[in-house]
């Protein structure tokens, strides 16, 4: 690549700031739904239809700027999704109708997922061995990291304010971001870097028809636990506090402060599975059915503990999504980064991401219908059945991906 080596270790750790501040726009819907619902504005099941509508249109805008993260600048895709974001999450501070709520975070979707893709093709195109591993290792980090900022920003805000300014926190992260990612692009160019040069790796890499490497490499099978661990990893992350707070009367705020568990534990998940990659030992695939088995555990724990200690639910809860932010590092950064070579890095990052966030759209309004109408205990059975289906989908892609990466 073109790019000068001083300018590597800028492009990285401002994409992960950028995406990182992402998740504090994406997530700190999930800390506001306790308290929308405990003011009386909206419903459960209304809540959820927003967060469905958002993975909905987030997950259609990974398909169209996947396509496009392969043929144009993912500098100006990065700052023109984290604006827009900012702008979004300005706005829903001050809407008060559930259509209007509806339509402003459903652009705040198609904002963000013009993010991931560049980012996956930044990293898979700029570096190479151990630098590759050591970014991927650190990019799962903007999950949890960023989840962590959103609830606590959240619990605090929600006990000396209101739900309206946990968006306007976020607006204002996502705007220093998006500012200083555009500037950064702009000094580039005054240095005299191409800002496109990254594309030129695209421009020589050899393609084969993308439906013969779906098929190849097994990502076609891949699409049912992507899009099952995505409806567990963001259906548990949305519904936490409410479940809490719910489950063992307490306020919305206190919910909040205990979810504070889960992204602390994500993070442990997310560098466990880099360190089972990095070892050499184990495929993507072979992790991926770990994971899944250990997370069968807890679950089976939340059903018979889920009504007995706030504390002791929540931390099950947090081995859940930890598992599940592990095997999200899996399918949506460590899979997509293999087809570098094929030049289809950010193709495959949209294409999972958006089979992962269908199952998001899922989770969001269908947890929230089955809680009102069966409870949570049911829910969570609901929960183990889904982890032992991608258990089962996964243990029979392995073999296949392993043929796939060993030939290529």
């Amino acid at each position: 690549m073109s790019v000068q080596k001083q300018g590597l270790g800028k492009i990285y750790w401002l994409s992960w700031i950028v995406y990182t501040c992402a998740y504090l726009g994406r997530y700190n819907f999930s800390a506001a739904v306790a308290g929308i619902v405990a003011d009386g504005l909206f419903t459960k099941s209304e809540m959820g239809l927003v967060g469905t509508v958002f993975f909905f249109v987030y997950g259609s805008g990974q398909l169209v700027n996947g396509f496009l993260g392969d043929r144009f600048s993912p500098f100006k895709m990065i700052f023109a999704g984290s604006f827009v974001s900012a702008l979004a999450n300005f706005a829903m501070s001050f809407v008060t109708t559930l259509p209007a709520m509806i339509v402003v975070w459903g652009i705040n979707g198609f904002a963000q997922s013009m993010l991931w893709s560049p980012i996956i093709y930044l990293v898979s195109n700029v570096f190479t061995g151990e630098k590759l591993k050591k970014a991927q290792a650190n990019l799962p980090a903007t999950l949890p990291v960023g989840s962590l900022m959103a609830y606590l920003l959240s619990m605090v805000l929600m006990k000396y304010s209101s739900w309206k300014f946990i968006f306007i926190a976020a607006s204002i992260m996502l705007l220093a971001s998006s500012l200083i990612w555009g500037s950064f692009s702009l000094s580039i160019g005054k240095e005299g870097r191409n800002i496109n040069s990254v594309r030129q790796t695209r421009d020589s890499a050899k393609k084969a028809p993308l439906s013969k490497v779906l098929i190849a490499s097994g990502v076609l099978m891949m699409f049912l636990p992507v899009m099952l661990h995505a409806m567990l990893k963001d259906g548990v992350m949305t519904w936490v506090p409410t479940m809490v707070s719910e489950l063992f009367a307490v306020s919305p705020s206190f919910s909040v402060m205990l979810s504070l568990v889960l992204p602390v534990v994500n993070f442990f998940g997310a560098r466990i599975a880099s360190a089972m990659y990095s070892s050499g030992k184990f495929s993507e695939m072979k992790i991926a059915c770990l994971f899944f088995a250990f997370t069968a555990l807890p679950l089976i724990g939340l059903v018979f503990i889920s009504r007995l200690n706030a504390v002791v639910s929540v931390v099950m809860l947090a081995l859940i999504t930890s598992s599940m932010v592990a095997i999200n590092h899996i399918f949506l950064t460590l899979v997509p980064v293999s087809f570098a070579s094929h030049g289809r890095s950010a193709t495959m990052a949209g294409l999972l991401d958006a089979v992962a966030y269908a199952g998001s759209a899922v989770s969001s309004y269908g947890f929230g219908a089955i809680a009102d109408s069966i409870g949570w205990n049911k829910t969570i059975v609901i929960w183990l059945v889904i982890v032992c289906v991608a258990l089962a989908f996964c243990a029979v892609i392995v073999r296949r991906w392993e043929r796939f990466k060993k030939a290529n």
